[in-house]
């Protein structure tokens, strides 16, 4: 029962971010996440790089 309560209450907080977030940014919502996605592969290339670098294996 307890953790039922704690995954609504965990779905009612993730929607009323997911609300305030497209509420409150509109039509600029959308630059936002692609600026997020970007830095995101970013990140996620650097991070593949330096695990190359080090495990010795070369990239294809």
């Amino acid at each position: 029962m307890k953790d039922r309560l704690l995954l609504i209450l965990a779905a009612l907080v993730m929607a009323a971010v997911a609300w305030s977030f497209w509420h409150y940014l509109g039509q600029d919502a959308w630059p936002v996440l692609l600026l997020l996605a970007l830095v995101s592969v970013i990140a996620d290339n650097y991070r593949l790089r330096r695990a190359l670098r080090q495990g010795g294996s070369r990239p294809r």
